[in-house]
């Protein structure tokens, strides 16, 4: 069996830790807590003294502490004083916790009444060495209900020669009535500055070489508490061998320290995705807590906005005031704030993902690829999708998504498939109604020129369109609007064309109210291209713009006039569809000419914009009018809601 040596001394064997060491011995002495020793200096120094005081604060704040300073203060044998003076026997026996009348007590261990009656029938009697009898009981909210009973009445009205210093760090749990008994003081959670201050010191004191950023993740990690810093510290010097260096004490603590949270930044700033993703696997090799590193962005990115908006405003709580004043100047406000966002709503998600690294980098990455003006950035088109849609490509530019995806809707709600030109050939024995108008494309907001669409996308569109009027095509009563029915525009050229069917008297003034149109139209021969366009048969995108144009024809050549907002839409796969249809009407000689310019009304949609208010005006009138709806309005107080009145073709397929 090996023996231990022994070298003559046992030094090493009477370590006290630095929490207990540097404990401190004078107010001068308290680190962070000046608002409460402010208040117990001027008490003293005035011989105000209550008889009860209760400190509260989380763990390693001082509360003990500051009750061991008052009890010297209170029995220092030169007198109540602010400043004991060290050496008297009383100051050195509380000191090294002899005093025998320094009674401390756990709560946590003590909490039965019986505990508490001893104490009560224990405070009458004098103190047996000092000036007075001091009671310090730690975590005082755990006595139960019935011991808090016990000691009011004593705590209330307690012996000249006793003191209460009450501790606990959580006073919510403690009845009003003790609250109401004493002097409360709130201590503070530590700073990191206050912590890595004091750390500096004691290091430095104790001849322990150290690096600045071990400092600051030591004190980071205390949270507030100054104990725990200390025994942190004490466990990072073992760690190292006596030294304190930022990589040990990361190691240690398992988290990354500050320049990591700067690598990370700088990547993002810079635009790097694999700067960023190499710094990623880097600390990945520590086996980090994710949520922390994605807490410290959210903490540095919230001072990067505090200086950006109040310059000067940056403190420097995590030794990197120089690193945010930086990144103030080189990040924009909105990166910033896309950034804390991110993060934000990372952490979040790091509960729900499958991988912690994973829902981290995707955090990253989501800052990356979407920070403001990443158009440039967008990815390319992919080869399975583009193949079909380059068959038809073409040279002119196209919307981006957003115009066209607005264009569509509008076309969607103004065009709809039209009837098969046979089916227009045989005129109904019914009444002919005028057609109705369908909304037109507003001509006064041109899709931005920044735009640019995608050739698939509209190639998909434009065949949704053509399937769905291959569909609707045999529909009885198809209406280009959800509630009108499909307009026949056959019979009104018969009729001027012969002159020969006088008008039907039985016809309603809902269909014979609209003005006569005929006037507006530009006539090229037996078709009329505002009124007669539907009969072309051109549906979807091609459709859309070219009902929003005027046509005029020289010969073999037709000239389609287009304003500028819709001449951006059209390419030339919807030209090819658009002359197709011109040459099944006109002939394979039709040649097509596109211009851009002011249509000046003479378009399609235009002139069944006008068809349709003439046909609401003459409802309205109708109904006005009627004698019925007359009477009924006189004999009953009724009125006429106007915006309910429709058209009879719109009323039966509404």
């Amino acid at each position: 069996m090996v023996k231990p040596i022994f070298n003559g001394s046992w030094q090493n064997m009477s370590y006290q830790v630095l929490a207990r060491k540097w404990r401190p011995r004078t107010f001068e002495d308290m680190v962070g807590q000046e608002h409460v020793l402010q208040a117990l200096i001027h008490a003293l120094d005035n011989q105000r003294l209550h008889h009860a005081y209760l400190f509260t604060g989380t763990r390693g704040v001082g509360k003990t502490t500051i009750g061991r300073l008052l009890a010297r203060c209170l029995n220092c044998e030169t007198g109540v004083t602010a400043t004991p003076c060290g050496t008297c026997s009383s100051c050195q026996e509380i000191q090294e916790g002899r005093f025998v009348d320094l009674i401390e007590i756990d709560a946590a261990s003590r909490t039965g009444v019986d505990d508490m009656r001893e104490l009560t029938d224990n405070v009458q009697y004098s103190p047996t060495r000092g000036r007075f009898k001091v009671y310090l009981i730690d975590e005082v909210h755990m006595l139960t209900n019935q011991s808090f009973n016990a000691f009011l009445k004593t705590l209330e009205e307690p012996p000249e020669h006793v003191k209460f210093l009450l501790a606990t760090t959580d006073p919510q749990k403690l009845p009003v009535t003790v609250l109401s008994r004493c002097l409360q003081f709130n201590l503070k959670r530590m700073t990191p500055e206050h912590i890595a201050g004091h750390l500096r010191y004691v290091l430095t004191q104790e001849g322990i070489p150290f690096e600045e950023p071990a400092l600051w993740l030591l004190a980071r990690a205390a949270d507030g508490s100054m104990r725990d810093a200390l025994s942190l510290t004490d466990q990072a010097i073992a760690f190292g061998n006596q030294t304190l260096s930022g990589s040990d004490v990361s190691n240690m603590l398992g988290t990354i320290d500050q320049s990591d949270i700067e690598n990370l930044v700088n990547a993002l700033v810079e635009d790097d995705g694999p700067a960023l993703l190499s710094e990623i696997n880097r600390i990945s090799d520590f086996a980090p807590d994710y949520s922390v590193i994605l807490a410290d962005l959210l903490s540095l990115f919230h001072r990067v906005t505090m200086e950006q908006v109040v310059p000067g405003s940056v403190d420097n709580a995590l030794g990197d005031a120089a690193q945010v004043e930086s990144l103030a100047r080189r990040l924009s406000a909105e990166d910033a704030q896309l950034f804390y966002q991110a993060a934000l709503m990372g952490r979040k998600d790091l509960a729900v993902t499958p991988d912690a690294r994973m829902g981290f980098e995707m955090t990253l990455l989501r800052m990356l690829a979407f920070r403001p003006g990443t158009d440039r950035r967008e990815p390319p088109v992919v080869a399975s999708g583009a193949s079909q849609a380059g068959q038809e490509s073409r040279e002119d530019p196209e919307p981006g998504p957003a115009a066209a995806e607005k264009e569509a809707a509008a076309a969607g709600s103004e065009q709809a498939p039209q009837p098969e030109p046979e089916r227009l050939a045989a005129p109904e024995p019914e009444p002919t109604p005028q057609p109705e108008a369908q909304e037109p494309v507003p001509e006064s907001q041109p899709a931005p020129a920044s735009e640019e669409p995608d050739a698939a996308w509209l190639a998909s569109l434009d065949e949704a369109a053509e399937s769905a009027a291959a569909e609707a095509a045999g529909a009885e009563d198809y209406d280009p609007e959800p509630v009108t029915p499909e307009p026949e525009y056959i019979e009104e050229p018969k009729a001027e064309a012969s002159q020969a069917e006088p008008a039907k008297p039985e016809e309603p003034k809902a269909s014979t109210g609209p003005v006569e149109p005929a006037e507006e139209l530009v006539d090229n021969g037996e078709f009329a291209w505002e009124r007669d366009f539907r009969s072309l048969g051109i549906v979807g995108m091609p459709g859309n713009l070219a009902s929003n144009a005027a046509m005029t024809r020289q010969g073999d050549e037709i000239v389609l006039t287009i304003d500028e907002g819709h001449a951006r839409l059209l390419n030339a796969r919807h030209e090819e569809k658009i002359l197709e249809a011109l040459r099944n009407r006109f002939g394979a000689t039709i040649t097509l000419r596109v211009e851009q310019g002011d249509a000046g009304g003479r378009t399609p949609a235009a002139w069944e914009e006008r068809q349709r208010q003439a046909r609401q005006k003459a409802a309205e009138d109708s109904i006005r009018n009627d004698p019925a709806v007359q009477s009924i309005v006189e004999r009953f107080e009724a009125r006429v809601v106007e915006n309910s009145i429709r058209p009879p073709n719109q009323a039966k397929s509404g």
